[in-house]
């Protein structure tokens, strides 16, 4: 769509939203408004971080007139509607995306015989990253329990999910009892677990089926070939949502601030952020660094100074995959690792490795549960450990890809995917600061692997 088009089908939107909401029918005025947005959101040259912005700001100020009663509440439910159907688009994608991805991830690793030390290494550091980032996350979150007390839970907003809520455990499972629970549902059906939308089976299934092809060698080329064909279709539909994503993220706040006080969400928001970021921030300051000098003999400084324009680069993209080339480069020349193993292990860990979601999700899961009042107790904890790190490792690596597979995080646990409305808001912002614990994380299992095989 050309720009005149684009601003004639706004300013037609806008009248029809100006006609009818003088005649009274605010509901058709708000849909006229949604439509001038989504309009301007697919035909302007702004870039999407600033659309998500105005999308949030215009979402807040219909919110307060719903609030303040100068449009009646049909245009909340309007508005309510158009929020779960952009939350149902999300849900839609999550089981092919994190099938395709790890078996498109393993698959392409060139040959059965880099599953070898070089293979398991690399999975195993990548796994190992993603563990500590969640265990940080949950750690922090228990110690300032955000969104604890809050009066979320009694708007309308939250009050009408909390059916889907179960309630609160009575103590939490022994460990024993949580493990035979995971490997049962981690050996249930893939195809019923693909409906249904059940994380661990698909993720077990995913990487049998990835080693499995290559184990087949050129027999199973052609299947990889598909399935890399289908895996980048997948991620094509999702960048087709990610660009409604201002008109979801209008719909989804402007109901929430018209039955939620505003200075509430700004609080709880305001602390949930803190934890995110301090937790990732740690991440990346400490642990990796950590790491990479235990492990491979780097020093924090030379870590930092050979890859800080890939971090840049991954804090202005959001997108550990479009800082790939950069994060080559940086790897190759600043902590000299050779390209035949950077050429396996960043690739890889642009599919599976991602320590700021793991990290962002297993915070978010319970900051809502604390929201609700619903405590998860030992074993509902355990799994949010484990699904937030099985969805991190199915996550793409494209900006907003942790508000996809957060729904299914927040399911697992027993809680609402539209609770997820709330967290959108920041949602953006807080993606900078993933993306760049996701390529740090990259590029120190690299160098360790790098120095370790030498």
């Amino acid at each position: 769509m050309n720009g005149s088009k684009g601003w004639l089908a706004i300013a037609t939107a806008l009248g029809g939203f100006a006609i009818a909401g003088i005649a009274g029918h605010s509901a058709l005025a708000w849909a006229c408004f949604a439509v001038a947005l989504l309009v301007f959101c697919l035909s302007t040259p702004v870039s999407l971080n600033w659309q998500i912005a105005i999308a949030t700001l215009l979402g807040v100020a219909f919110g307060r007139a719903v609030g303040a009663g100068l449009l009646d509440a049909a245009a909340s439910d309007a508005m309510q509607s158009v929020g779960k159907l952009f939350i149902g688009l999300l849900k839609m994608l999550i089981a092919p995306m994190i099938l395709l991805s790890i078996v498109h991830g393993i698959a392409s690793m060139g040959g059965a015989r880099q599953l070898g030390r070089l293979g398991t290494r690399t999975l195993a550091l990548y796994l190992l990253t993603m563990v500590l980032a969640a265990g940080t996350g949950l750690l922090l979150v228990n110690l300032v329990q955000p969104g604890a007390g809050s009066a979320l839970a009694q708007s309308e907003f939250f009050r009408e999910a909390v059916g889907a809520v179960p309630a609160a455990p009575q103590g939490p499972p022994g460990l024993g009892e949580f493990l035979v629970a995971t490997v049962s549902q981690m050996t249930s059906n893939p195809i019923a677990a693909l409906a249904e939308g059940k994380i661990l089976p698909i993720v077990l299934f995913a990487i049998l089926l990835g080693v499995a092809l290559l184990e087949l060698g050129p027999i199973g080329a052609s299947l990889i070939a598909t399935l890399s064909g289908a895996s980048a279709a997948v991620m094509l539909i999702i960048s087709w949502f990610v660009r409604l994503a201002p008109v979801g993220i209008f719909a989804l706040i402007g109901h929430l601030v018209a039955t939620v006080s505003f200075r509430v969400i700004v609080d709880n928001l305001a602390a949930f952020s803190g934890v995110v970021i301090f937790g990732t921030l740690f991440h990346a300051v400490v642990t990796l660094p950590a790491m990479a000098w235990y492990l491979g003999g780097i020093r924090p400084l030379a870590l930092f100074r050979g890859i800080r324009e890939a971090l840049v680069v991954a804090f202005t993209t959001s997108s550990s995959t479009a800082t790939l080339p950069v994060t080559t480069r940086c790897v190759e020349d600043g902590l000299g690792v050779p390209p035949q193993i950077s050429s396996f292990v960043l690739p890889l860990g642009a599919t599976v490795n991602m320590d700021g979601t793991a990290l962002y999700e297993a915070v978010a899961a319970l900051f809502v549960a604390a929201i609700y009042g619903v405590d998860l107790g030992f074993g509902g904890q355990l799994v949010v450990f484990v699904v937030s790190i099985a969805t991190a490792i199915g996550a793409p690596g494209i900006p907003s890809a942790g508000m996809v597979t957060m729904v299914i995080v927040l399911e697992a646990a027993g809680l609402p995917g539209e609770a997820v409305g709330l967290l959108l808001t920041i949602d953006r912002f807080l993606d900078t600061f993933r993306t760049m614990a996701n390529v740090e994380g990259d590029a120190v299992v690299a160098a360790i692997v790098s120095r370790q095989l030498a």
